[in-house]
């Protein structure tokens, strides 16, 4: 007999659930979005250098005191803590204490600040021996980061250093700057004239250049009537007669007689407007042999072929 399977109990196998679908474009996407991330910074990255390279080292700051305290080492020698200054053997062989009497820094060059200083001194043994040195330091050319200086020595016969308030820091054109600086030879006006000049220095190439020299100041007190000073000071200065033998004889040993004499050399220079170093205008004003002088003015111009200004041969020291 054959089983009979009731039909009410007959257990149907449950249809399986739909499997869900992967979700393949959303893995693709992240990974697209990953690749997207990576150009990206790669691309940053490749700026930042170009723009790096291409900007070049960077700008050059200056330590004052720290750069001036080198320079001075490498030109003068060792820092002397008891003399307060830098004792320095010229080439002269004469020792002399040099001090910085004069600092500006000029924070806007077109590679980094730039610093301009001057040092002076005397001889340590009294003697009439002065100097003083004008230094510009700068950022090397090409600009690798690194410092360059430049700078000269000037030697006058004098017992007396310059002073700070004897150096002038000024603008000559749109892209120069340079000192005036006043030297002083003489101290006594009743043993011989005391005499102040000017001297114009700016960087030039690889050195520092002296662009001109005038007078600032001359005094001399004879000790007498001034009318007989001059008679004197005529007399000696006066050519010997033609032919009578005098002219052939050497010079004359004495000393030339002291004129009255305080006369002032003030200038000024122009505003400044271009690359050419402006004019510096002269005036004269003072006593000459007890006489009041006659006010006068120069106008100095600067030469560029030269590179210097053009000096009258009145405002030289003769």
């Amino acid at each position: 007999m054959e089983d009979l399977k009731d039909p009410s109990t007959t257990v149907h196998a449950a249809p399986g659930a739909p499997a869900r679908p992967r979700r393949r474009w959303l893995r693709a996407l992240l990974y697209l979005l990953a690749a997207v991330g990576v150009l990206a910074l790669a691309l940053i990255g490749y700026a930042v250098y170009r723009h790096g390279k291409d900007a070049g080292p960077p700008r050059v700051a200056i330590d004052e005191t720290a750069v001036i305290d080198d320079v001075m080492a490498q030109t003068y020698g060792k820092y002397s803590a008891a003399r307060k200054g830098w004792l320095y053997v010229g080439d002269d062989n004469i020792t002399y204490l040099m001090r910085v009497v004069q600092q500006a820094r000029i924070p806007d060059g077109a590679d980094g600040d730039e610093l301009y200083f001057i040092a002076s001194g005397t001889a340590v043994d009294g003697s009439e021996n002065a100097m003083y040195g004008a230094f510009h330091v700068h950022p090397n050319h090409p600009n690798d980061g690194n410092l360059a200086q430049v700078n000269t020595q000037i030697r006058y016969p004098s017992t007396q250093a310059v002073r700070p308030e004897q150096v002038h820091f000024e603008a000559l054109s749109e892209n120069l700057w340079g000192w005036v600086v006043k030297a002083q030879t003489g101290t006594d006006p009743e043993l011989y004239p005391v005499t102040v000049t000017n001297t114009v220095l700016a960087p030039h190439g690889d050195e520092i250049a002296v662009l001109g020299e005038f007078l600032a100041s001359r005094e001399s007190n004879p000790g007498r009537p001034c009318d007989e000073a001059k008679a004197a000071w005529e007399a000696y200065n006066r050519p010997a007669p033609a032919g009578s033998g005098d002219e052939d004889e050497g010079i004359d040993e004495t000393e030339e007689p002291l004129r009255c004499e305080k006369r002032r050399w003030t200038y000024r220079t122009a505003t400044v407007n271009g690359n050419v170093p402006v004019p510096i205008t002269v005036t004269v004003g003072g006593t000459l042999d007890g006489q009041a002088v006659e006010a006068r003015t120069w106008k100095m111009m600067f030469d560029p072929k030269s590179f210097a200004y053009d000096v009258p041969a009145e405002l030289k020291n003769q």
